[in-house]
């Protein structure tokens, strides 16, 4: 089932104090609600979400909120919408589908704003290092 719309409508960026160490980061994401939206004849799913970086203990925090639109079969909607009423939880496969896809935005997003806001990243970024410099090998060789 296709993801059609993503969009943020809340961005914080929040720097309390100067970072200090020992930091620790915390992310989490949540579904706060779940809505039915009709587009022509068909049925979406509409989940608001918000996403949090917190930076320990109360030195910065960010948070994205935003709408993901969800795209499928009408009665797998409509089953998908009754279960979120009833429970507030999904199948583990939609639940992977639009939490990796949030996941995914959030934390690009969040990489820019850290670095706007000068905090550190929240992940840990890969870091290039320089080759070990083999003599002798017959990879070495280009003749």
């Amino acid at each position: 089932m296709p993801i059609i719309s993503f969009a943020f409508n809340k961005i914080i960026v929040e720097k309390k104090k100067a970072i200090e160490a020992p930091l620790k980061v915390k992310t989490s994401i949540k579904i706060i609600d779940l809505k039915e939206e009709e587009l022509k004849k068909d049925l979406l799913l509409k989940f608001s979400f918000e996403y949090r970086v917190d930076y320990e203990t109360e030195q910065a925090n960010l948070i994205l909120g935003g709408d993901l639109l969800f795209a499928g079969p009408r009665n797998e909607l409509e089953k998908i919408f009754k279960e979120w009423k009833k429970t507030k939880k999904f199948s583990p496969e939609i639940s992977k589908d639009v939490l990796n896809n949030i996941f995914i935005r959030c934390n690009v997003k969040a990489l820019f704003f850290e670095q706007e806001a000068n905090l550190p990243p929240h992940i840990v970024l890969p870091r290039l290092q320089p080759m070990a410099v083999k003599k002798g090998k017959s990879e070495d060789y280009i003749g």
